[in-house]
């Protein structure tokens, strides 16, 4: 008898693990689409209808990337209660992937009450998360398929709420979006972009920019700045902004960080050899900066090139340094490997002027958006003073980007700001055109 129970236990436990996710509990995929078969056949017999919502954390790469796996998972959780607590009892929730959930919700086919629950889910989720004594801030995006409108099979009504939940990071993330026909087409569109920047990865077709950074008053190019093109073979030079967003939501940011740098330190290291040295400075993305290890692999960069780490100027975005704590401990890391640190955009949001003196950075830049309004707004003119006195006060070099015009150099300069940055002084070069300009200098 004791044999029997224990196999029926075990059998028991078996099947739970089966149509569960281990780390939440929840109904794993499977037993979401069985259900799901249920609820449809259901709003068949009582003239009802079923919303689909698929709903993806944004940005929680970041979360996992800055907090470690632990409290990753532990959020995970916390969400996975918060949803259940926000949602129905007879609302079936489900966990498919990662940061990726799944609920249905009856509706009468107009779309209210989907976009009522909708909007709470999102309310829900914008609360802070307290996990381990932190508070964990969050949004979410969904996408929403209906029975009456889209379809009755369950994995296709998965798959357009997927779609739509796309649809609605692109519009900003922290929305909701329904599915139409049109965001099919925009999915295919989606994936055949997604491929082609994997084989352009594999093909060699992306290369490096070049953009100096100019002393006015010697006229030397004191860094140039690395920007990403693509060089495709029908539609000639592409800019970051038509593929990059794409590529990093399919998983591709890291290759083509990683290609960045590595090209960016090697051709530090040519242009050096040939006795034109120059810094050389790399964005870093609020992705590549809160990923791990990233002092370890802009050293391993340094080393294979082998880049004096003086010669490597690593850019921040000014939006990318909110906690000023963590931020202060990245970039301290970096401080170590020896390269240069800049904070990009300054002004445009982040930490305050009072914590920037507590930051171990080399260099301020100006947001291009002061630089270009300062002549007719006399606000963002005492902005760009204060940062050019500031950046002095603290002993650091400061750069105004954004720089088109004779009068706005010639207003900076009068303001003791002389490094610039703009097209009024150079536009993006590819490596061949700017080491021309080099050797000139040399």
């Amino acid at each position: 008898m004791f044999d029997v129970t224990e196999q029926r236990i075990a059998a028991q436990r078996f099947e739970y693990q089966a149509y569960h996710d281990a780390l939440t509990l929840l109904p794993n995929r499977m037993l979401f689409i069985d259900r799901l078969n249920v609820a449809l056949a259901q709003s068949r017999r009582r003239k009802r209808h079923v919303s689909v919502f698929m709903l993806d954390l944004d940005r929680f790469d970041i979360v996992n990337n800055a907090l470690g796996r632990g409290i990753a998972d532990r959020l995970l959780r916390s969400v996975a209660d918060r949803l259940n607590a926000t949602l129905r009892e007879e609302d079936s929730l489900a966990r498919f992937s990662g940061d990726e959930f799944v609920f249905l919700v009856g509706d009468s086919g107009s779309g209210t009450e989907s976009t009522i629950v909708a909007q709470r889910v999102l309310e829900a989720m914008s609360r802070p998360f307290n996990v381990g004594g932190r508070a964990i801030e969050l949004t979410a995006s969904i996408g929403i398929s209906m029975s009456e409108h889209d379809s009755t099979e369950p994995e296709a009504l998965v798959r357009y709420s997927s779609t739509a939940m796309f649809r609605a990071k692109e519009f900003g993330r922290n929305l909701y979006q329904f599915y139409d026909e049109k965001l099919n087409a925009k999915t295919l569109e989606r994936l055949a972009l997604v491929s082609s920047v994997r084989r352009a990865l594999d093909r060699g077709e992306f290369e490096l920019f070049y953009q100096p950074e100019v002393d006015v008053q010697t006229g030397r190019i004191e860094c140039v700045e690395a920007f990403l093109r693509w060089r495709h073979p029908d539609l000639g030079i592409i800019g970051p902004p038509e593929f990059l967003a794409v590529a990093e939501e399919a998983g591709l940011g890291g290759r083509i960080a990683e290609f960045v740098m590595t090209s960016a330190c090697q051709q530090a290291r040519t242009w050096a050899d040939a006795g034109m040295q120059t810094r050389i400075a790399v964005n870093l993305s609020s992705r590549d900066f809160n990923g791990p290890s990233l002092s370890r692999h802009v050293e391993q960069a340094v080393r294979n090139s082998g880049l004096e780490a003086r010669s490597l100027e690593l850019e921040v975005a000014h939006a990318s340094l909110s906690d000023c704590s963590r931020a202060t401990e990245i970039l301290q890391a970096l401080k170590e490997v020896g390269v240069l640190l800049a904070i990009d955009d300054f002004g445009s949001g982040g930490c305050s002027f009072a914590d920037l003196k507590q930051l171990p950075v080399d260099t301020i830049k100006i947001a291009p958006m002061f630089v270009q309004n300062m002549i007719r707004r006399q606000d963002d003119a005492a902005i760009v003073q204060a940062m050019i006195t500031m950046a002095k006060g603290f002993d650091m070099r400061v750069v105004a980007e954004g720089v088109e015009t004779k009068e706005q150099l010639s207003y900076l300069l009068n303001r003791r700001c002389t490094e610039m940055q703009g097209f009024f002084l150079g536009k993006p070069l590819p490596a061949p055109s700017l080491s021309e300009v080099l050797r000139m200098q040399h």
